[in-house]
């Protein structure tokens, strides 16, 4: 049995170097090749050829976002990967939902399907980078206050769908009461499952209207946007990667990547209000920032429910069986092209 490239993670350091490591089954060398897109990646003339190790940094590539495929020379199938989070100068939580494995030995695809926050404060610099993602429609979850406070800077090239989805954004509840109110003593440790867990109750309907128009000949490059990008996308994405066949254990490391590129980020912001709420950091964190435990429980409740989240999806969400398969067939990469 020859080399077998098994994953690989790209990450740009803080010079705009990649830094690219992967996985192997074997030992034999791979080469490296990039390229703007998915599909025009040139394999004949790789960037780098690397023997007796599995990591190697990317200097001088051209400016943009690079997807890179790793091969081992001696013809195995290559692992395509990129930067998982888009960097953005106005939205720090653009990341794609591409490269994670299914559980036939699929891989989710990349390049079509990505989540986001703010799509309100993009600069320039910002509509280049999101130009050359190639983008054809945004999902927007929010409400139409939401959209009128804070309207999308998206090129006006990229369609925009709203299936807003309410949830504590937009519902009064006794729950967000509690916060609004400063007092965040009384509000209870699973209070974003709580939330999660109206969502799945009563936008259902919209939830399964963006998985049904992923699916539709334009629904994709999409990306799937609320304003912190972290609980409607969130769960959003939760139920698209699980339907795509993706493990609880890989839903729920997107999920927590929030509390990294939303969560953490907005904390100097922050910490004069929840100084005034008299809320702690690590409460906080524990109770809003994208904590595993939050999206863990929702997954398991709606199977206790459910049956499945397919269940959930084909009854209560309303998208079809047929919709499932195309679904899959359109964002998974089967393990003989992986």
């Amino acid at each position: 049995m020859g080399t077998v490239v098994l994953a690989v993670d790209v990450v740009r350091d803080g010079t705009g170097v990649l830094d690219v490591s992967w996985e192997l089954a074997g030992a034999g060398p791979v080469a490296l090749a990039v390229g703007p897109t998915p599909d025009s990646i040139d394999h004949d003339r790789p960037v780098a050829r690397v023997e007796r190790a599995t990591r190697v940094s990317l200097p001088g590539l051209a400016p943009g976002r690079h997807y890179v495929s790793v091969a081992p020379v001696d013809g195995g199938a290559a692992v395509l990967a990129a930067e998982r989070v888009v960097p953005l100068e106005g939205a720090s939580n653009f990341r794609d939902l591409g490269g994670y494995r299914t559980k036939d030995g699929g891989r989710t695809r990349w390049g079509l399907v990505f989540r986001a926050d703010a799509l309100d404060r993009l600069t320039t610099a910002d509509l280049a980078v999101i130009d050359r993602l190639g983008l054809q429609v945004a999902y927007d979850l929010r409400t139409d206050g939401e959209r009128a406070k804070a309207p999308s800077t998206l090129p006006t090239a990229v369609r925009r769908e709203v299936f807003g989805i309410g949830g504590e954004a937009a519902r009064a509840t006794p729950l967000g009461e509690l916060f609004r109110s400063g007092r965040t003593d009384a509000i209870p440790d699973d209070f974003l499952h709580r939330v999660y867990l109206d969502m799945v109750e009563h936008d259902a309907t919209a939830l399964g209207r963006v998985l049904t128009a992923l699916a539709t000949p334009d629904g994709v490059a999409a990306v799937i946007h609320c304003t912190a990008g972290k609980d409607r996308t969130g769960l959003a994405a939760a139920l698209l990667l699980s339907v795509l066949g993706v493990d609880d254990a890989a839903v729920l490391d997107d999920y927590a990547l929030s509390r990294i590129y939303f969560s953490e980020r907005r904390m100097a912001r922050l910490l004069p209000k929840l100084a005034e709420f008299g809320l702690d950091l690590e409460r906080y964190q524990e109770m809003f920032g994208a904590p595993r435990r939050a999206m863990s429980t929702t997954l398991d409740a709606l199977r206790g429910r459910y049956g499945s989240v397919e269940n959930y999806l084909t009854g209560t969400a309303g998208v079809t069986p047929e919709t499932i398969v195309a679904l899959r067939a359109r964002l998974v990469a089967s393990a003989a092209n992986a």
